[in-house]
């Protein structure tokens, strides 16, 4: 789904600010993967907006690693037309940007349906 084209140069470069503005941060790789496309497309657009001061990255091992630079000087602007276009996309999808796992589940512990974590406020259930 490709909702700013027109004004950024290329769905993988959309996908990746979007990523970004959400995550807070990542690399191509995981971008890539995230989206089911090619790692290249997006790597080429992280350089470029890298280049263009839009993004910043910094290398951790042998991966680098981006986000939004904060000194960018149109990133209000910027932010507010991606949060515009996040609205646009299914809700699916902007539930598993949101969402973000960093380690896996611990062994043996129950799955809590969403409904009713959503119903409870987030609160842990009595039998955790």
């Amino acid at each position: 789904m490709f909702v700013l084209k027109g004004i950024l140069r290329a769905e993988s470069q959309e996908k990746a600010l979007l990523y970004l503005l959400l995550r807070g941060a990542g690399y191509g790789k995981a971008i890539a993967e995230f989206y089911g496309i090619p790692t290249n497309p997006v790597q080429k657009q992280l350089a470029r907006l890298e280049e263009d001061g839009v993004v910043v990255s910094q290398l951790i091992g042998k991966v680098r690693n981006y986000e939004l630079n904060p000194r960018y000087p149109f990133m209000e602007p910027l932010k507010a037309l991606l949060k515009a276009a996040v609205a646009a996309y299914p809700p699916e999808l902007r539930n598993r940007l949101l969402v973000q796992r960093t380690r896996p589940r611990q062994a043996g512990k129950p799955l809590v349906a969403v409904r009713e974590a959503e119903g409870k406020g987030g609160e842990k259930d009595k039998g955790e």
